[in-house]
């Protein structure tokens, strides 16, 4: 058993897209995930089970390589905003290398470049995965970076698989398009490195929802904002995937000095800590208001490396902690819906 390990639930969304797409009812399954809609984590030995189910539904080969196939962004949460949010695949690989405990935190995962081989590794001593999950991560990693690059093209170099050997060797080949090896020590994949400075296609009807919605919240922070101000919020929003962004790296996204940036903010009565807070404060208010979205994926969205500093932070704007806010704001959708 895996204890304390989960999953993001929105990986629930991929599969009941899979049974929609492919016109496989299996109410047992729809059962199992019903819990999930609209939850925030799933234990790993549920998404486990319910793979195993599906494959026992509806017995195909590679079945968890034809569930990946069936992936879209939001299916992997937060992590498919991060991703959508960077300019090329090889930042969104590497910002996927950092934060992937949101999408699972069972095993850590590692990068490494070796001339053009670039390779994304589990080490399976951290825990071991099934073949059902190895066959989604994968097939999801590669239908997910074909629809962020708009490149389907795209094509990895090969896939390592751990435990036993398999007798559809030439399916999985066929159905992932490169080399494949089985009975290896630990699930690797390799990429070409050329295909890191691929710019991102950020097309996607999901992305421009949350885009809308902070649009939204930054109106309400400078709602006569001119074009410089505008410009601004919209270099603090991007920068603050990245963690906290200093008025130094802000003013060299703007392509100003420090001081000239400063400067511009005084002749209209503002200060960068202050535009800062009041657009951190807005955009934390938009994303409590989603039950999706847990404290910790919260916090890394609005740059905070840790959940307490949120914490503290958003008490010091609303005299509150960020929970007891999205209580109160629960408790009002209730009484609404009265």
């Amino acid at each position: 058993m895996a204890e304390g390990v989960s999953v993001s639930a929105a990986l629930a969304e991929m599969l009941r897209q899979y049974l929609d797409d492919e016109g496989i009812a299996a109410p047992a399954v729809r059962a199992q995930l019903a819990p999930f809609a609209g939850a925030q984590r799933m234990p790993i030995e549920t998404w486990w089970a319910v793979l195993q189910a599906i494959a026992d539904a509806h017995p195909r080969a590679a079945t968890g390589l034809r569930i990946g196939r069936h992936a879209r962004p939001h299916h992997v949460g937060v992590l498919g905003y991060l991703s959508m949010s960077c300019e090329t695949l090889g930042q969104a690989l590497l910002r996927f290398q950092r934060f992937q405990p949101l999408l699972h935190n069972l095993a850590p995962t590692f990068a490494t470049r070796k001339g053009d081989d670039f390779r994304l590794s589990w080490d399976a001593s951290y825990g071991r995965s099934t073949r059902l999950s190895d066959e989604v991560l994968v097939s999801a990693m590669l239908t997910l970076a074909r629809q962020l690059t708009g490149r389907a093209d795209l094509k990895l170099l090969g896939v390592e698989f751990p435990g036993v050997t398999s007798d559809d060797g030439a399916l999985y080949e066929e159905l992932l398009e490169c080399p494949v090896r089985f009975d290896c020590r630990t699930l690797v994949v390799h990429l070409s490195a050329a295909a890191l400075n691929w710019p991102i296609n950020t097309r996607d009807p999901h992305l421009r929802a949350l885009l809308d919605q902070q649009a939204e919240a930054l109106l309400r922070v400078l709602p006569q904002a001119d074009a410089f101000l505008a410009g601004l919020q919209r270099q603090v929003v991007a920068a603050l995937q990245d963690g906290e962004p200093a008025l130094e790296q802000i003013a060299a996204r703007l392509g100003s000095s420090t001081r000239s940036l400063h400067r511009r903010l005084l002749e209209r009565g503002l200060s960068y800590k202050r535009v800062l807070a009041d657009t951190r404060f807005e955009l934390a208010r938009d994303y409590l208001a989603d039950a999706k979205l847990s404290l910790p994926e919260i916090a890394l969205l609005l740059g905070y490396s840790e959940q307490s500093a949120f914490t503290r932070a958003f008490k010091g704007w609303a005299g509150e902690t960020p929970l007891r806010y999205r209580k109160q704001l629960s408790g009002q959708a209730t009484l609404s819906a009265l």
